[in-house]
């Protein structure tokens, strides 16, 4: 199996991802031929390698469209201060897709651009694409069905975070700039590119803004622009001190829909490692992304290994209730699984040892949570490795209505199904049924 981390250095934008995964060998030419029989035909892709001002061979890409300005020459790119995707020209002419300069978007009723001086604001008009219509190009097209599926999600994940932003149904969307068709290149291209290198899964260990303002159709906003900052939600993020728009809808969209985790942290092998650069370049650091491509040892039964920590602790003087009360906190701040043993402490005194399964991520918060709703005075910490069964959340439709449930595929490929706890006992209340009934009619349902 193939996996890939997708590293953000200094930001990321769409041309970025894309063209390090060309750098990795992905074909250009294939990518290109792919995107063109979905209907985007007026485009060519320019990829170059070249060094960076800190002297590293980088993958440059531009996203060439056939409306040039007068003379048959593109239009100048927009000077932003930001880290931006790319830069437009948006009078109906064509543009020039430089990423390293896209301005952040406020799609519904207008745009953003990151100013870092006195430029004047730009009045654009653009080609408008709806959510179905954008859909339409990507399942017409001769792409695979992993890479369709993985395009739809970023679109509909983009679309739900301008339609909360704006209060509107995401059907009702119509994007400006996510819509041109540099950004469906950018967008599309990825995930063919990810195809293509046969990739399973995306890894990413955390995304990277700037600050400053950008101005938008509603004025200065700060960075991240509203539609950056809502898909990066619940995403861990570093702030960098650099007057810039670092991480651009585009990048953000890509990365948060599809990475499944931070780092992958078994057993592994390096395959290669491909660098895209932004258009600008940094006096501190390269303006980069790098992917870096792993193979991981397949095994008969499926089994995935992963890193997760074990915090423990003992107590001999809370009541059970403020224990059940600090379980429920934890598996609601993301613990994986939280026990309680009996065991015996000193003088005599009868106690519980606490054990807590997390992500390495999640240990701080959850050790500030147990130190914060217990009498411990300390918590142990060890990393461990894991072995688990592929598992996915299916969506299934019962007599009842619909219930999310655990999709487990067990070693020899069987597929087993188990309803989620709390919808069944939501269902089961509900509609007034023996909680075991919903529970063991699983495998007569479908799954939607």
């Amino acid at each position: 199996m193939k996996y890939v981390s997708i590293e953000p250095l200094s930001g990321a934008a769409g041309d970025m991802i894309l063209a390090s995964l060309i750098d990795l060998g992905a074909d250009p030419k294939k990518i290109t031929e792919i995107l063109k029989n979905s209907g985007l035909t007026d485009f060519s892709l320019d990829f170059q390698r070249r060094l960076c001002k800190q002297g590293i061979l980088c993958g440059y890409l531009e996203v060439h469209t056939p409306e040039q300005g007068e003379n048959g020459t593109p239009e100048p790119a927009i000077e932003h201060a930001p880290e931006s995707e790319h830069s437009h020209n948006h009078h109906g002419q064509a543009h020039t897709h430089s990423h390293g300069e896209e301005h952040s978007h406020s799609h519904a009723e207008g745009h953003c651009h990151s100013h870092g001086g006195a430029e004047p604001a730009h009045s654009h008009s653009h080609s408008h694409r709806g959510l179905i219509e954008i859909l339409g190009l990507i399942q017409q097209s001769q792409a695979s069905p992993s890479a369709k599926q993985r395009a739809e999600k970023i679109f509909r994940r983009l679309a739900d975070a301008e339609a909360a932003i704006h209060g509107v149904p995401p059907e009702e969307i119509h994007f400006h700039e996510v819509g041109a068709v540099d950004s469906i290149v950018d967008i599309f291209g990825t995930c063919i590119a990810l195809d293509l290198l046969e990739i399973e899964k995306i890894f990413c260990p955390g995304h990277k803004i700037g600050y400053g303002t950008v101005r938008c159709a509603h004025g200065l906003m700060p960075v991240p622009a509203p539609a950056t900052a809502r898909l990066l939600e619940g995403f861990p993020v570093t702030r960098l001190p650099i007057e810039s728009e670092l991480t651009t809808p585009t990048g953000a969209a890509i990365l948060t829909t599809l990475s499944s985790d931070r780092f992958y942290a078994g057993p592994c092998k390096i395959l290669g490692t491909g660098y895209g650069h932004g258009r600008k370049e940094f006096a501190t650091l390269p303006n980069l992304v790098r992917s870096v491509l792993f193979e991981v040892e397949d095994n008969e039964a499926g089994l995935q290994s992963e890193a997760v920590m074990i915090l423990e602790f003992e107590t001999d003087d809370q009541s059970p209730e403020s224990l059940g009360y600090l379980l429920e906190k934890l598996l609601s701040a993301g613990a994986l699984d939280v026990s309680f043993t009996a065991v015996q402490m000193k003088k005599n005194r009868p106690g519980q040892q606490v054990r807590i399964l997390c992500r390495p991520e999640a240990q701080t918060i959850l050790a500030t949570l147990a130190l914060r709703e217990s009498s411990t005075l300390g918590i142990r910490t060890r990393q461990e490795q894991r072995l688990v069964l592929p598992r996915r959340i299916v969506e299934m439709e019962t007599p009842w209505g619909k219930i999310p449930c655990k999709e487990v595929t067990r070693p020899g490929g069987v597929l087993e199904y188990v309803p989620e706890y709390e919808a069944a006992r939501a269902l089961a209340e509900a509609h007034n049924l023996p909680l075991r009934q919903v529970m063991d009619g699983v495998s007569h349902w479908k799954i939607l």
